[in-house]
């Protein structure tokens, strides 16, 4: 072989080499990038199962809510129905005569939240002199017997009973304040009429208040 033929079958060689060479680089690259892709939808995969369990648990979550919304829609609907019943109407029309059933206690739990909830140690000092001075500032009354909502029973139609139970709501308006109240009014067992007192009028128990620092009992050495 000659110096011609000996160059020529060197470059030959290199061009071989260096497009076998490519050609190894290209199929790592494919390989790479298939692997890459792989990774990435084994990931996308990961993440869909999570996110599909994620949902899966809402909906769960969900159905549960729904049922309990049902729920309590169904005894609110009950509880409607019975506020909107004469019984119901007459006790709520007697409820509204008669504003000294408020508890004092619960009255001045009112005074003590609106002092917490908005004034300084000078303003309350202050407040307490004005209540002193001119008398109580709060002035709390039940709504009109027209607005069914203030008063609620919550075991009416649950018979035999000794005693029924009432959700009742007393307003200060010129203070913009309310109080939630509990009552209890015991009942005659023979007739389901409500126990009167000495004077006739309707017994009323205050069980419980909340007049806005939470809900407070009351005990029988309270009252």
């Amino acid at each position: 072989m000659n110096f011609k033929e000996d160059v020529f079958a060197k470059v030959i060689t290199y061009i071989t080499v260096a497009v076998l060479l490519g050609a190894m680089l290209v199929e790592a690259f494919v390989i790479y990038t298939e692997r890459s892709e792989k990774k990435e939808i084994a990931g996308r995969l990961v993440s869909a199962r999570a996110s599909v369990s994620s949902l899966t648990k809402e909906k769960a979550e969900l159905e549960a809510h729904n049922t309990e919304l049902q729920e309590f829609k169904s005894k609110w609907e009950n509880l409607v129905i019975l506020a909107d019943n004469e019984f119901c109407q007459e006790l709520r029309e007697e409820l509204f005569r008669r504003p000294e059933v408020i508890p004092e206690e619960a009255i001045e739990a009112s005074l003590k939240a609106e002092l917490e909830e908005g004034r300084g140690p000078e303003e309350e000092k202050a407040g307490s002199e004005e209540q002193t001075e001119d008398g109580p500032l709060a002035a709390f009354v039940f709504p009109s017997p027209e607005d069914k909502e203030w008063f609620l029973p919550l075991n009416l139609g649950n018979k035999p009973s000794v005693e029924y139970l009432f959700y009742a709501r007393a307003v200060d308006v010129e203070r913009d304040r309310c109080i939630d109240l509990l009552y209890e009014v015991p009942v005659d067992g023979a007739d389901d009429s409500p126990l009167l007192d000495e004077d006739g009028e309707i017994i009323w128990n205050c069980m419980a208040y909340d007049a806005g620092l939470g809900w407070t009992l009351i005990t029988e050495e309270e009252e």
